[in-house]
């Protein structure tokens, strides 16, 4: 049926066809088309079929319906998978078509990273301007040694390498082996017949074959094919020339055979790309043992056996292991600006240091510590004015495991802390006032019945902050300091340090949090604190690590700064590391501690740092121009990473776990906050409901 106004036009079935008959009018301009065809048996058989009588009609509509309804059915259920039979030649064209049409019109990833140009030629290509030619190895020495790969990795030239490793079924590989024996076997045996001189190359094979074999049968070793391809890039062909011809001087010094992939350059770019695919097809056996020796997950510079994960290795993407303990001394120095991951970075090495059994004892001057303390069980104590817990700095310390103690020894160790305990706390003391604080606290030991001739003196109940005062009260020149001392003991700071100790440090992460303290007290309990941790430490000689953040705040004093140094100094002899932070590097190089510690600490880390503080850090560290630039410029968790005498580019990594555990961003705090509200109250629900 045709609309005779538009020859162009075509009466074709809608979708509800089937159950009312209804036609719409579809375009069929274009001829050889499938909707074309229909339309043209349609109407033939539509003209075959007018009549005038009532019969003929309905007897046309009825077929027409019926047509038009089968006709509906296809278009809606065609499957081209199952119903190719039922295709004719132009409807198999019009759908390969629109199938390209579209394919054309997607816009894959391919297309995103795909060059602009790329240029052939028998030995390399050219790609976006750059000069590219593969190579792959083609022979091994007989003995290849550990970490051979290291050179290749650690060159300082743009390459991509990619390793293929191929298992191979060891039954198989015993017969073949038992074959090559007794051939070889059977070969010796004829020349000894023959009189010939023994062949060293023929005993050689022959014992190494049998080896093999005896490995495979005891399943020690495994047997593989590998191919390692590596492509390498030059911004001109003279470049690349020169640089090819060192690496193959470089591999070949270690009897590494490699070979350019002549008139296959496009195979072995595409080999050496990250999509696993094996174009080249050049392989050698190996079993397990050099095998091993290929793996280039390591560098020269910080990569150990032992240790924990501190990042990547920027230079070349290897993995930065490494254990501080085995440094001449554990201290490290951690300097970034506010917001570069300088807390993130010693969170995560606190968190895997935890899985080797390490201690960790933390000063949180922020509060950011306390979640991981939640997560790994360990112990928040919250010194503050309005906290219960408190720590005496009277208290002496336990002696050290297996060191006889003289009488007075602890006595007089800590009288020296407490003298210099209280230049902090009053102020810096003159002479004379120094020798009547150093009578007094003397006196005051002795009025709980400690002197230097006590042996057990733990055994006694220790002295208070108020003990002292009465005892200056009471001495002739003395007033003043009772007077300057009251504000600790019953004015605004009065109980922090005046009552009797009620802290214990146990095991694992303990965190000391000094957020809530009054700016003035900082400088007063970070030396308390340290002085406390420190008798702890050396009563019991265990791997421990203690992280100072913000120690700017202790280095600007002048006994506080001195003790944080001793302390440095000292740490190594009893197995401690002690961690440093700041992100005020002006202030902490500006005072006379600051550089010391520096020195005294055999691991630093630099992350991100303001243009202001770069002349000083270029200076303390030597760093060159262009680390000076990176400095600068690195992103969040980017910087350099020292171990004694190296240091490498590093960028710092954690896993989707342990971010969640450390992180400080407020955003993700948030969320996270948000995420188990949801959860408690879709449980809250769920419970209501059952």
């Amino acid at each position: 049926m045709t609309d005779e106004t538009n020859p162009q036009t075509t009466l074709t079935p809608s979708q509800d066809a089937p159950e009312t008959g209804k036609v719409t009018i579809i375009n069929t301009e274009e001829k050889g088309t499938p909707e074309y065809g229909v339309a043209e048996n349609l109407k033939q058989k539509w003209q075959s079929l007018m009549g005038t009588d009532k019969k003929s009609i309905e007897a046309r509509d009825k077929k027409l319906e019926t047509q038009i309804g089968d006709l509906n059915y296809f278009f809606e259920n065609f499957d081209p998978k199952h119903d190719k039979k039922k295709l004719t030649t132009e409807m198999r064209k019009r759908i390969i078509d629109a199938e390209k049409l579209y394919q054309n019109g997607i816009v894959s990833v391919k297309d995103l990273i795909a060059p602009s140009s790329v240029e052939l030629s028998m030995y390399d290509m050219k790609l976006n301007g750059m000069f590219v030619k593969s190579y792959f190895v083609f022979n091994y020495p007989r003995f290849l040694e550990s970490n051979w790969m290291n050179q290749l990795i650690n060159f300082d030239a743009t390459l991509d390498i990619s390793l293929f490793v191929y298992p191979t079924d060891s039954a198989r590989m015993m017969k073949i082996l038992r074959k090559k024996v007794a051939e070889m076997l059977s070969t010796k045996h004829i020349n000894d017949k023959r009189g010939l001189v023994n062949d060293t190359a023929l005993d050689t094979a022959l014992e190494d074959a049998e080896q093999l074999r005896v490995d495979l049968q005891r399943g020690t070793e495994k047997f593989f094919q590998v191919g390692i391809y590596f492509t390498v890039y030059g911004e001109t062909k003279e470049g690349l020339d020169k640089t090819c011809k060192q690496l193959e001087t470089i591999l070949g010094g270690q009897l590494v055979m490699t070979r350019s992939a002549d008139f296959r350059v496009e195979r072995g770019f595409e080999t050496t790309l990250p999509q696993g695919k094996d174009m080249i097809e050049e392989f050698r056996n190996m079993n397990t043992s050099p095998l091993s020796t290929t793996f280039p997950f390591v560098s020269s510079d910080l990569t150990s056996n032992e240790g924990i994960l501190y990042g990547l290795n920027r230079h070349n993407n290897s993995l930065i292991i490494f254990d501080r303990f085995n440094l001449e001394n554990a201290n490290q120095v951690v300097f970034a600006k506010s917001g570069a991951g300088k807390s993130y970075a010693v969170k995560l090495e606190i968190l895997r240091s935890l899985m080797l059994g390490t201690d960790v004892i933390v000063i949180d001057p922020e509060n950011e510590y306390e979640a991981l303390s939640r997560t790994v069980g360990g112990s928040y104590i919250k010194v503050s004015l309005t906290s219960d817990q408190r720590i005496n700095p009277f208290d002496l310390p336990l002696p050290v495991d297996n060191d006889e103690v003289k009488p007075g020894e602890l006595l007089r160790e800590n009288s020296i802390n407490l003298s210099g305990l209280m230049n902090v706390m009053l102020g810096k003391l003159t002479p004379e006032e120094e020798a009547l604080m150093d009578k007094a606290i003397l006196q005051t030991y002795e009025l709980k019945g400690i002197t230097y001739q006590t042996e057990n003196p733990q055994e006694y109940e220790m002295p208070t902050m108020s003990d002292l005062e009465n005892i200056l009260n009471s001495m002739e020149g003395g007033k003043s300091l009772s007077t300057r001392l009251e504000k600790y003991t019953k004015g605004t700071f009065s109980g922090l340090f005046s009552d009797q100790t009620n802290v214990d440090l146990g095991s694992g992460l303990v965190v000391f949090c000094i957020r809530d303290l009054e700016e003035q007290l900082r400088p007063v309990s970070m030396y308390i604190l340290l002085n406390f941790i420190w008798n702890k430490i050396r009563s019991q000689l265990k791997r421990r690590m203690l992280v100072i953040d913000e120690a700017w705040h202790l280095v600007q004093y002048e006994d506080s700064g001195r003790f944080l140094h001793n302390l440095t100094k000292r740490a190594r002899k009893y197995y401690l590391g002690i961690t440093t932070i700041t992100q005020d590097v002006e202030d902490f190089l500006d005072s006379k501690w600051g550089k010391p510690i520096i020195t005294n600490s055999s691991m630093q880390l630099l992350l991100r740092q303001a243009p202001v503080a770069m002349e000083r850090l270029q200076k303390v560290f030597n760093l060159t121009e262009g680390e000076k630039y990176l400095l600068i410029n690195s992103g969040v968790g980017q910087g350099l990473f020292f171990a004694g005498n190296q240091h490498v580019a590093i960028q710092i990594i954690a896993s989707y776990g342990e971010h969640k555990i450390i992180t400080t961003n407020p955003e993700e705090l948030l969320q996270m906050k948000k995420e188990k509200k949801d959860a408690a109250e879709k449980e809250l629900v769920k419970a209501k409901k059952e």
